[in-house]
């Protein structure tokens, strides 16, 4: 029987791109002769005005450029471009088209399409004139936005109109009342004969931006508001509510309302619904509600199954399970682990055995053909007792993956951990790994000298990566933000220009992806990508904005009620801590909650700080957010003290710091230790430890300005160069220089 969620499995982690037809080939690709009408045939189907799986769509520009839920079309850099990969193989998701592959010539026009710069002239963009703002709307909405309701109500009384009219992006002042005001100013917009299912130039309504307060929203049902829209994005309130903490009574009320599970629409996909949002952010009452209701994974494919345990929820785990089939849980286990879960989800014994028992397939093969096993020994966290169960229920220790490497190989990345020792003892064998890099360092004779060398090509690749990817990273992009405001603070010569410029683009990345925000779908990497950008934001001082506000709003409503927030994978260093992910996020909502509601984000910075008091580090990642979580927090030195010295206590004979106990020190972990005990007070640049951290960094340098060090992460995005040395371990390196130049700044001297 045909599976439909197989192919939407793959999406949750890949997305789907078109199929392309033959076209010929030419020097100089021609946009309107010879790939518009590919797109026309073969790709609108999917991703055009009727239907845009994935929130893809390709038949206008604007659309096609930013992407679905990541970004698609790299202009200039067919290497990065997730659409270009889809065309020629299936390591990033189920190759396209389904039938059969493009012959060698068809794909080679794409890929110069995309290299030429993807150029898409004006004339042929499918992009209506955008409709200017009403300037009485406008007018409505900015009063709304800076909590004035009094104002707002009054000018309401003199202009009732104004409350139907559009805002900025088709947006309605009753949109931006359940957003910004009280339920007084929703009631007052109302009774003015504002619609409540106005819809702005996403498809969003009102009631999806109210869901997150249950007045607001029964108010809007009351009045009419439709339970079942859909927006562009593929999201109704339902859905959007799910994807919140504290949901169960608006999901109840809109069940009541007569929200229905699946809404047909000509873009709606099966792989994303209510039940998958409820268990991501481990709901077990709403999953259940949902169940009772006819929710199943039969219906929406296992999706629903991976994020139950992301969120590391063994009795939404076990409810899911009920309501599908052995057949479709032999595939479960194959995409446990790094790079697409948590450690929540593959550090419970319990979680692993219930999948077990009900018929997950412990060698089932998932990406680049690696086994649950395979891809759990890539975690820094592992339990021996995980990888213990999957070896006595016949796990394979010398499976390779298709690029020729075995588990061992993967736990060894690691260094010599216990879970290493444990596939020695079951047999493992070494497979086919890489020869180590051998990096020669040429060490700066001052901190100034090696600033000198590392800031202008932090700069450049910083400029370099959000052109060639169309998307902001936390190495690249948001860590030189950080420098940069560093190197500013401190006198340290860096470029203005390109500084400038680059918070620009990181802006307007955010603005494109404010009204999905709005409606839960996150920037990929959720709060972790979020947080990271709005932490760069804050420390360049960039004042709050609708998308600011936005991301702020995102990150409020996914926070645990254990207080902190979850990663979602698994790719270490950078994406790899709760700890982490809450330290940034708590930064991110007390600088960007909007004005109107910020009492409303007391209560999580509080509850977010709580959590992180009582939070246990086990890696330098770990130690150093958590003192820089409690220091944005405004606690005080007597609480940071015994974090910073234990911390302290891990400085290496070299004088460097290591990412984890097994591995030797690095410019990433020394960087970031350093930076962070001078936050916590506990060193200054010219106490000794930090002079011997400074040498450390000094002696390490490469002659480019860089400083090396190799990933140890799955690799998940498509690879491609940024201008940045060191081939595929350059990302991590750019991260590792960023921390390297901040722990520099304070001990240069000019």
């Amino acid at each position: 029987m045909k599976k439909p969620w197989r192919n939407g499995l793959i999406s949750f982690v890949l997305l789907t791109a078109c199929s392309i037809c033959p076209a010929f080939a030419a020097d100089t690709v021609d946009f309107g002769r010879d790939i518009q009408p590919l797109f026309k045939a073969h790709c609108y189907e999917c991703h055009g005005p009727k239907q845009q799986k994935n929130g893809f769509r390709l038949d206008r520009r604007r659309d096609a450029m930013r992407g679905g839920t990541i970004a698609m079309i790299g202009p200039g850099n067919s290497a990065g471009s997730r659409f270009y990969h889809r065309l020629v193989s299936d390591e990033y998701g189920a190759q396209m088209p389904p039938t059969e592959p493009l012959e060698p010539k068809q794909i080679e026009l794409i890929k110069a399409w995309i290299d030429q710069g993807a150029k898409w002239p004006d004339e042929l963009a499918g992009e209506l004139p955008p409709v200017p703002p009403d300037p009485r709307a406008s007018r409505l909405m900015e009063l709304l936005r800076d909590g004035d309701s009094a104002g707002f109500r009054k000018a309401l009384s003199h202009d009732p109109a104004a409350g139907s009219l559009k805002g900025q992006g088709g947006s309605t002042p009753l949109m931006y009342a359940v957003l910004y005001g009280k339920i007084a100013d929703v009631a007052a917009l109302l009774d003015a004969g504002a619609d409540p299912n106005a819809r702005n130039e996403g498809g969003a309504t009102a009631l999806m931006w109210a869901v997150d307060d249950l007045e607001k929203t029964r108010l809007l049902l009351n009045h009419g508001a439709d339970a079942n829209a859909c927006s562009d994005a593929d999201r109704t309130p339902l859905m959007v509510a799910a994807s919140q903490t504290g949901s169960l009574p608006v999901v109840k009320l809109l069940l009541d309302s007569g929200a229905k599970l699946t809404v047909k629409s000509s873009h709606t996909n099966p792989e994303f619904s209510a039940l998958r949002e409820a268990a991501n952010v481990g709901e077990e009452d709403v999953v259940r509600l949902l169940i009772e209701h006819g929710a199943t994974i039969k219906e929406t494919g296992p999706m629903p199954i991976f994020t139950a345990m992301n969120a590391n929820d063994v009795e939404c785990l076990d409810q899911l399970i009920r309501t599908g089939d052995r057949e479709m849980m032999k595939i479960a286990l194959a995409f446990v682990g790094p790079p697409f879960n948590n450690s929540a989800a593959f550090g419970n014994p319990k979680m692993i055995r219930r999948l077990l028992e009900a018929g997950a397939e412990v060698d089932a093969r998932g990406p680049a053909g690696r086994t649950a096993l395979m891809n759990l020994v890539n975690s820094d966290t592992l339990p021996v007792e995980i990888a213990s169960i999957l070896l006595e229920k016949g796990a394979d220790p010398n499976v390779k993956s298709e690029t020729g490497l075995t588990m061992l190989d993967y736990a060894r990345m690691r260094g010599q951990t216990p879970v290493a020792e444990l596939l020695v003892k079951a047999g493992a064998k070494k497979g086919d790994p890489a020869a180590e890099k051998v990096v020669t360092s040429k060490p700066a004779s001052s901190a100034r000298a090696a600033l000198e060398r590392s800031i202008p090509l932090l700069q450049q690749t910083d400029m370099t990566f959000l052109e060639k990817s169309g998307c902001v990273s936390c190495h690249n992009n948001t860590l030189t933000m950080m420098t940069v405001a560093s190197a500013r603070k401190s006198g340290v010569p860096f470029d203005p220009n390109v500084a400038s410029s680059q918070l620009a683009l990181n802006a307007s990345y955010i603005e494109t992806w404010r009204d999905r925000a709005l409606q839960g779908v996150g920037i990929p990497g959720d709060a972790d990508t979020i947080s990271y950008i709005l932490i760069g934001l804050a420390a360049e001082n960039y004042p709050p904005d609708l998308a600011t506000d936005a991301l702020a709003h995102y990150l409020k409503n996914r926070q645990s009620n254990e207080g902190h927030w979850r990663v979602i994978s698994h790719r270490p260093p950078l994406e790899s801590s709760d700890i982490a992910v809450t330290a940034a996020s708590l930064r991110a909502i007390k600088v960007y909650a909007p004005k109107s509601r910020r009492n409303e984000y007391e209560k999580p910075i509080e509850h977010a700080t709580q959590w992180l008091k009582k939070a246990r580090p086990t890696s330098t990642e770990d130690f150093a957010f958590q003192i820089f979580g409690l220091k944005w927090a405004g606690e005080n030195a007597e609480t940071l003290r015994p974090i910073a010295h234990d911390l302290l206590k891990q400085q290496r004979a070299d004088g460097g710091w290591a990412e984890l106990a097994t591995l030797p020190s690095d410019a990433y972990a020394t960087g970031q230790a350093l930076v962070a005990l001078k936050e916590a007070g506990i060193l200054a640049p010219s106490d000794p430890a930090y002079r011997r951290g400074v040498e450390y960094l000094l002696s390490t340098q490469l002659e480019d300005g860089s400083w090396y060090v190799k990933s140890r992460s799955v690799p998940f995005q498509p690879y491609f160069e940024s201008g940045f040395p060191h081939g595929k371990d350059q990302w991590i390196s750019v991260a590792a220089t960023n921390w390297a130049a901040m722990a520099l700044i304070p001990a240069f001297a000019p």
